[in-house]
């Protein structure tokens, strides 16, 4: 199975969010965050990501006569690449973007099931904005934001810090044909 198709799962999908943190994690640990998967379901899914090199076993304790293994993020694995990305086809790409949307709603929709929220306290926003940019601006600011993005991509979980999800969409607006123009 190439990376991708195994990227592209829903269920492998949920399973790579909850590395996202930096935090390595256990079967044990997946099963009681993503308790809406079968736990047999979830070990074939794990195991699954493991071969494909999107997980990596960085550990084993024995335990009551069982190995457990803790598992990590390969980081440099789910990075996809433009190469990754070449051999999409449309479905793909919105089978992607469908999963990517759909973990966003899932997220948005648990900050709004808390009894105390404050957009602003929190720093919650979603917008949509219109650059014009030629190529080679485009480019300087996508260099930019990696920039800024690495900046504090290291940060280390403490208690004075928040786990903020932030998400980018980017793609050139394609302009509709408009009957009135015709004219």
């Amino acid at each position: 199975m190439k990376k991708i198709d195994a990227i592209l799962h829903p269920v492998r999908y949920k399973i790579i969010q909850q590395f996202l943190d930096g935090q390595n994690r256990t079967a044990k640990d997946l099963a009681l965050k993503l308790n809406d998967i079968p736990q047999a379901t979830l070990y074939r899914h794990i195991d699954t990501l493991v071969k494909t090199d999107v997980l990596k076993i960085i550990e084993e304790n024995q335990i009551r006569g069982t190995i457990e293994k803790v598992y990590s993020l390969n980081l440099a694995a789910v990075h996809l690449t433009k190469d990754d990305l070449l051999g999409l086809n449309k479905e793909d790409h919105l089978q992607l973007f469908m999963i990517f949307t759909a973990q966003l709603m899932r997220d948005f929709e648990r900050y709004l099931d808390q009894d105390d929220i404050d957009f602003e306290r929190d720093g919650v926003g979603y917008r949509q904005g219109v650059l014009f940019l030629s190529d080679s601006e485009f480019h300087e600011f996508i260099e930019d934001l990696k920039h800024v993005f690495q900046k504090y991509i290291t940060n280390t979980p403490r208690s004075d810090r928040k786990k903020r999800l932030i998400s980018t969409i980017m793609m050139p607006v394609v302009e509709e044909e408009n009957d009135f123009d015709k004219n």
